[in-house]
């Protein structure tokens, strides 16, 4: 790990002084070790450096004015990072490390590194922020993936490049956006939809699975046109204002009330649950966990067996803690056997963008995953997180298990609507 450095070769106290408080609670580790068997990236390099502990030691650094943020191998550690938040959960002293983390991906990002970057992000921000915030341009961006999906683009540009990279591991995800049924008003909804930001990319099938099913237990649906990305993606990359901006346009879109809102990615409703708004904290519930609390024998269910290998993200796990949900709902339905699953770690690498941004890392922790959850001989895979989906069908072979959401295999399990007479 990095012990001192700055442009000239000392510390730079003024440009640290501020971090201090952001990173305050990186005091609270007692560099027990606690977190090290559970954390990947550990796992995979065994440098103390991208170990939990390892990486609350360089914040201190940084907290206390001993290490530049424009240091290489300091910025190398911290970017590392997963934000699986495995050691957040069994951390006896509560460290808020994915809150940490997020403070110093601020810091990085506002001190950045003396290095040349093929596309500066002040140069995408513009584009990734128009499509974050509106639908029109998430569908002509969505259209323009597809085409270069179809035309074979990816074959033109070196699978180690960054859109190279992109084109072939979102190619095998890609879903046209349907036409939604017409949903409901908002004053007659029992229950309020957060689609997300990749409806139009991935997504959009779910959400129209996630009406029908929803409709099939009796209940109205509305879906807020305003609503925008939950702004994770931001959080989690350093840009917290423009987290924050999002956050605010969804709480307007989603107004006040004690209606439950359902995502359908938990790592959306893991950032919608860490809304500061305690109602709105309360309100916010996974597709399954609503479902699971409401007698199953509500829909008539097809009761053909089916196989299933459950993959519980990192984020189902570690931060809206849903399991046992989304398992007694599945094992409720006739027909439907889980399988045991003995996963060879903790994540599979997707980890938002870091399936893009660190491929070696993310494909090495994705094919032991993939290969766990085939070896159980299931029929299907069950995720409940869009990009573990996205990363995991990236890696599969032909021949390789179906893996939808849960709201599509919610949707396969009602019996075939009636043809027209």
């Amino acid at each position: 790990m990095p012990t001192e450095s700055s442009a000239d070769g000392g510390p730079d106290r003024a440009v640290a002084a501020p971090f201090a408080a952001a990173l305050a609670a990186a005091d609270r580790c007692v560099l027990c070790g606690m977190c090290l068997p559970h954390c990947p990236t550990y796992a995979a390099h065994r440098d103390e450096g991208d170990a939990p502990r390892g990486r609350i030691t360089l914040m201190q650094g940084l907290a206390q004015g001993r290490l530049d943020p424009g240091n290489e191998r300091l910025r190398a550690h911290l970017e590392g990072c997963l934000g699986c938040r495995s050691c957040e959960a069994v951390c006896p002293a509560r460290v808020p490390f994915a809150a940490l983390m997020d403070a110093t991906r601020t810091i990085l990002r506002e001190n950045p590194a003396r290095r040349w970057h093929p596309i500066p992000d002040r140069l995408v921000a513009p584009l990734r922020n128009l499509v974050l915030r509106r639908r029109s341009a998430r569908r002509f961006a969505a259209l323009a993936a597809r085409t270069a999906h179809w035309l074979g683009l990816r074959h033109l540009l070196p699978a180690r490049s960054r859109l190279g990279r992109v084109l072939r591991h979102t190619g095998p995800s890609l879903r046209r956006m349907p036409a939604l049924p017409a949903p409901t008003g908002p004053d007659t909804a029992d229950v309020l939809l957060f689609t997300g930001c990749m409806d139009a990319f991935f997504t959009g099938p779910d959400a129209a699975a996630a009406l029908e099913v929803l409709s099939a237990f009796g209940l109205q649906v509305w879906v807020p046109r305003n609503q925008v990305c939950c702004g994770a993606l931001d959080q989690h990359l350093g840009r917290p204002a423009e987290a924050d901006a999002l956050r605010r346009r969804n709480e307007a879109a989603f107004g006040t009330g004690t209606r439950p809102i359902l995502a359908l990615d938990s790592g959306c409703e893991a950032q919608l649950r860490e809304y500061p708004q305690i109602r709105w904290q309360q309100r916010v519930t996974s597709l399954t966990a609503l479902l699971a609390e409401l007698p199953a024998d509500r829909v008539r269910w097809r009761d053909d067996p089916v196989r299933v290998a459950l993959h519980l993200p990192c984020t189902l796990r570690n931060v809206t803690r849903e399991t046992a949900g989304i398992r007694r709902l599945l094992e409720r339905l006739p027909g439907v056997t889980l399988a045991a699953v003995t996963p060879p770690g903790n994540c599979c690498g997707a980890a938002g963008t870091a399936m893009l941004s660190q491929p070696a890392l993310a494909d090495s922790l994705g094919r032991p995953t993939l290969a766990a959850l085939a070896a159980t001989g299931a029929d299907v895979i069950v995720s409940p997180n869009v990009g573990c989906s996205v990363h995991l069908r990236a890696l599969q072979t032909p021949e390789s298990l179906r893996m939808v959401s849960p709201a599509a295999f919610l949707r396969e399990r009602l019996p075939p609507r009636p043809g027209p007479t």
